[in-house]
């Protein structure tokens, strides 16, 4: 199994559309979303990519994923979404997923990094995996709120399933 982790930023006239544009930027704006929690199976390969290609005739079909979203209409705050993941030699491992709002863009960098780290030493040291800083992977997505409300977000897709 691959998962492809890709990142998205909108803004549009409310909060909820800003996420919607989000989506778009992201690739996966015709889905549904189906959040999970944050286990990666074995003999997976994690994989960034810029925008996830939705293949014809997927129109709303369900989408799942690990995701970290923040939306945000204050005017001059930063806002940031991070996925990080950490994995073992036969691909099982781990997701864990972070957003926050705050002044400066070096503060929210560095609180969302902070945030993943511990949060994998934690989930690491809960199953007996010795934690590697080395061997952390993670992505972020942030973006300073201006005229109209933002929103930003990492998503790690699992895949894409028909109602059918």
């Amino acid at each position: 199994m691959v998962i492809k982790v890709v990142k998205g930023a909108g803004e549009a006239s409310t909060p909820l559309s800003a996420f919607d544009g989000a989506l778009k930027d992201a690739g996966v704006f015709n889905y549904n979303l189906i959040t999970l929690s944050s286990v990666i199976p074995p003999h997976t390969k994690v994989q960034k990519v810029d925008e996830f290609e939705t293949p014809d005739g997927e129109w709303g079909h369900k989408l799942y994923c690990v995701m970290a979203e923040e939306r945000c209409s204050e005017t001059g705050k930063y806002i940031a979404a991070g996925v990080g993941w950490y994995q073992l030699e036969d691909g099982r491992g781990l997701f864990v997923e972070h957003h926050l709002i705050g002044d400066t863009r070096i503060a929210v960098e560095s609180e969302l990094y902070f945030r993943i780290k511990n949060s994998l030493m934690d989930l690491c040291g809960f199953r007996e995996i010795e934690f590697e800083k080395k061997k952390m992977k993670y992505e972020v997505s942030i973006s300073k709120v201006k005229s109209h409300p933002a929103s930003v977000l990492v998503m790690a897709i699992y895949k894409s399933e028909s109602w059918e």
